[in-house]
């Protein structure tokens, strides 16, 4: 099963082992991650450095890595880099059963002192669904409740930011979770960074459905 696969690395980064111990690796976000396997596939949602960080990207990957995130992230890469849009797919060359979704990922009321969005539309930032062999994970990304979500409804499972601030918060969270009806979903965006197992507890409490709180491997 896909959450078997899973592994969180801190704050809103994971790794998935695709399909079992010889099956591709992916990373969504490395940040501060842990030293694992190479990575076959990296996937970014957006610039800022708690999300893209170039270290994590070079020490995880390999020569024949895919990277995939938003034109402004692809621009700073080198290697086998590929832009992706809100609303595009693709099928990464040679990660068999492995799809990648560009999911619009924007704040409508988390803004700063001067009014602004900390993730505004206009940027093009992102959330992922992945279909990995057959099962459907969901990235949110660093976003509020945006009707570009209905795209994942039903996805087996959904990885939401809960932490409020910058992004939802729990009780948003929830309301995301209704909206897409995962199989399962995961809190995430908390921890040493920023928001608390308290955010985590909370949205597990608001949610419908079946929710797990991960910990960060290696971090107990």
């Amino acid at each position: 099963m896909l959450i078997d696969a899973l592994e969180w690395l801190g704050h809103s980064g994971f790794r998935v082992r695709v399909g079992g111990s010889r099956g591709p690796v992916v990373y969504i976000d490395p940040y501060r991650a842990p030293d694992g396997p190479k990575a076959d596939l990296i996937v970014v949602t957006h610039g800022h450095y708690d999300h893209f960080s170039p270290q994590d990207v070079e020490r995880l990957a390999h020569a024949r890595t895919l990277l995939v995130a938003p034109a402004v992230v692809a621009e700073r890469l080198s290697g086998r880099v590929l832009s992706i849009a809100p609303g595009e797919s693709l099928l990464p060359d040679g990660l068999r059963g492995v799809e990648v979704s560009a999911i619009a990922a924007y704040n409508t009321s988390k803004r700063d002192g001067e009014g602004r969005a900390f993730h505004p539309r206009e940027a093009g930032w992102l959330g992922y669904e992945l279909n990995l062999r057959g099962e459907r994970l969901y990235h949110s990304g660093d976003t509020d409740v945006i009707p570009e979500m209905d795209a994942v409804a039903g996805c087996d499972v959904a990885l939401l930011a809960v932490s409020g601030t910058y992004v939802m918060t729990a009780a948003e969270a929830a309301e995301a979770a209704r909206r897409i009806a995962p199989r399962l979903a995961v809190p995430m965006h908390w921890g040493e960074h920023i928001g608390t197992r308290a955010d985590a507890e909370e949205f597990a409490r608001l949610a419908p459905g079946e929710v797990r709180i991960m910990a960060p491997v290696g971090r107990g």
